[in-house]
């Protein structure tokens, strides 16, 4: 006759007896081998199940290990790829081949256009008389041709290399690169474009201080300038700027005189200046021979002190 207790064993085993009889069914267990018996099989079969289910959970983690270095890999070799391609987006405008030109166009043009939310102000229009000196490339950065190169270069490299990442993202393992995961890529991507502009900003702003105060001069090349047209007269910089004569006229355009007011003078004749700074700014500049006057492309005025206006017209040549 079977043991009346086997048909509690699995619930004794799962503890969903009551204390009571958990308490006699271990004691009835004690004296009956039968349901000794019946319980070493449940845990026997309980214990195979366990290790069924830890190798099938180890399977799956380790499958989405594997996606999620595979996806990684993935992204960041697109990255590389798109940061390296994106350097290069600057020659889109000499090649014939139609479809590397718009893949090359597309972060270039994106660039310029995030540029242009925040450093149009800076361009210069085609009738400002500066205009033939500075506009290159965009043309957000006229009166720094270093920065403006750098910024042309990096800035579509970085649309580029995030665009290409995105692209890995969505071609990854959906299991693995779910929505909260490409919220905190974009918000990344963000981040670095705001601290990229923001140094793009200060380092601008620091040029265009430093052109309005004339500190930090390195080079000076003076043409003779003439209604339609000029002339190259002499150029001072590392080679000759120790010669007192070139020295002084280096420290005489640094120490001219800020005006508030527009000084008569003649902008088609007299002194033109291109005036480089440290850094990589540069700047012209007009000089009114009769009156010491000298208007900067960043629209300002100064006055030249009547010593350093006789420096320029000596090594001009006495030009008048």
């Amino acid at each position: 006759m079977p043991c009346s207790y086997k048909d509690k064993l699995q619930d004794y085993l799962e503890e969903k007896l009551s204390s009571e009889e958990m308490a006699k069914t271990e004691d009835h267990m004690e004296i009956c081998n039968d349901c000794q018996e019946g319980l070493d099989n449940l845990l026997s079969q309980s214990l195979l199940l366990q290790k069924q289910t830890l190798e099938v959970e180890d399977e799956v983690l380790v499958e989405k290990i594997k996606a999620h270095r595979k996806g990684i890999r993935r992204i960041y070799a697109y990255g590389t790829l798109g940061f390296l391609l994106g350097l290069f987006s600057l020659k889109y405008t000499t090649d014939s081949f139609i479809v590397t030109k718009a893949i090359m166009a597309l972060p270039y043009k994106v660039a310029e256009f995030m540029l242009g939310i925040f450093f149009s102000g800076n361009k210069l229009n085609q009738w400002d008389p500066m205009y033939r000196h500075f506009q290159r490339g965009m043309g957000y950065f006229p009166h720094n041709p270093i920065l403006g190169l750098i910024v042309e270069l990096v800035t579509p490299a970085l649309v580029a290399m995030f665009l290409a990442m995105a692209v890995g993202y969505l071609t990854s393992d959906k299991r693995v690169f779910q929505r909260k995961r490409i919220v905190r890529f974009i918000l990344s991507a963000a981040l670095i474009f705001a601290l990229w502009f923001g140094a793009i900003y200060g380092f601008y702003h620091h040029t265009l201080t430093k052109i309005e105060n004339l500190e930090g001069i390195k080079s000076v090349i003076i043409y003779e300038k003439q209604e339609f047209s000029s002339s190259w007269i002499v150029k001072i910089d590392q080679y000759n700027i120790h010669e007192a004569r070139y020295n002084n006229i280096v420290i005489g355009l640094s120490e001219a005189t800020p005006l508030d007011s527009y000084p008569p003078m003649d902008l088609k004749e007299g002194l033109e200046l291109l005036i480089q700074f440290q850094g990589g700014g540069e700047v012209t500049a007009h000089v009114d021979t009769d009156t010491g006057a000298m208007y900067t492309g960043d629209r300002r005025f100064h006055q030249l002190s009547d010593e350093t206006l006789s420096q320029l017209i000596e090594v001009s040549g006495g030009i008048k």
